[in-house]
């Protein structure tokens, strides 16, 4: 672990994944189950994704804790088909569980050419770029939502109902690299705003309201009653409430207000809902071909006469792609206070962490 002239921190992340599954061990987490986690959430630091990587883990172990998360639930399954799964979570860590719903609904594609996976009662599952990798690995496109608790009002009021939920979609590449979509539907995610308050700095102008749906770029309003603006207005409202359908609704969960902040009454758990789905491209076209054509059409793209003022047209996911493969070779880079508290909790259950971080 180095520490950079601003004061950040420059983390191996191999040491990183391995400090945070031993300290999710600690808090009663399997060996396996910890590896998922912290797959997941130091894949989103590596991809430039601070808002949903280690930031969340303190948040995590004090539900761990406190009982809003369940140590080691699988979940049960409750309703079964050839091409679908509902799972009822059993309150259990939300990576392990929408990880888990992946796997499962990669394997039923292959038998069914698309297949999903709908899961309930479960708690905070993080960046769904993760899971929707899972199918780009095997050559299937992926899609991942969630719902969250609410946030922001529906399209006109004022009432908290709904959140930025986000939803990620993943396509298989040959030598170019996937197609990876992964976007909170509002202008910002909670996680993002909430990493510019931990950092002091003012947001961009047209993300977040005030508790009276005045424009500000002071990000602490997220957490004193503003709420953050959809994408597109009333469109980005419209796609946000078709992902609350899908994870809540359709799965026969918990939505709108019956559902709880992470960072609230650590001892509930937060039930959320969550929903993926696999489409096995074999069952469409042949695999090789259809990669060897979204290669073509990528760099049909990228040959794009460039608009003034762009240096480069990117595609989806392209810049966090690079990032990570940066990022796993040099080191992540962390907040000092991030870092500190993580080393704190650490600390806390008898692990030290500087000693783990630093080899």
């Amino acid at each position: 672990m180095k520490t950079l002239d601003d004061g950040s921190y420059l983390v191996d992340a191999e040491r990183l994944e391995t400090l945070i599954t031993a300290m999710l061990e600690k808090a009663g987490v399997s060996a396996d189950d910890g590896r998922i986690v912290a797959g997941s959430l130091v894949s989103a630091d590596a991809r430039g994704m601070n808002s949903h990587g280690v930031l969340r883990l303190p948040v995590y172990i004090r539900r761990l804790q406190q009982g809003g998360f369940k140590a080691n639930s699988k979940g049960t399954v409750v309703a079964e088909t050839a091409a679908t799964t509902l799972i009822d979570g059993g309150e259990g860590l939300g990576s392990v569980l929408t990880a888990h719903a992946m796997d499962i609904a990669i394997s039923k594609a292959r038998m069914t050419g698309i297949a999903a996976v709908g899961i309930r009662n479960s708690n905070h599952n993080g960046e769904n770029a993760y899971y929707v990798k899972q199918a780009i690995d095997q050559d299937m496109i992926g899609i991942a939502t969630t719902n969250g608790s609410p946030i922001m009002p529906v399209w006109g009021g004022k009432t908290m109902l709904t959140g930025p939920l986000p939803i990620a979609i993943g396509v298989p590449t040959d030598k170019e690299l996937p197609i990876l979509l992964d976007a909170a539907l509002g202008m910002s995610s909670r996680g993002k705003i909430l990493y510019y308050a931990e950092k002091g700095m003012s947001l961009p102008d047209g993300w977040l309201v005030d508790a009276e749906g005045r424009p500000t770029n002071d990000p602490n309003w997220v957490k004193n009653g503003g709420w953050i603006l959809p994408i597109g207005g009333h469109k980005g409202w419209g796609l946000i409430l078709a992902c609350e359908i899908l994870s809540g609704l359709l799965t026969g969960g918990k939505f709108g207000q019956e559902l709880t902040n992470l960072y609230d009454d650590l001892d509930t758990p937060q039930r959320n809902g969550h929903f993926v789905i696999a489409i096995n491209i074999a069952s469409f076209v042949d695999v090789p071909s259809f990669k060897a054509r979204m290669d073509e059409y990528i760099r049909i793209m990228k040959a794009s006469e460039l608009a003034p003022g762009t240096e480069e047209i990117l595609m989806p996911g392209e810049i966090e792609f690079r990032k990570e493969k940066k990022q796993r070779a040099e080191g992540i880079v962390l907040g000092k206070s991030v870092v500190d508290e993580v080393v704190a909790v650490a600390g806390q259950l008898g692990i030290a962490a500087s000693a783990v971080l630093e080899g």
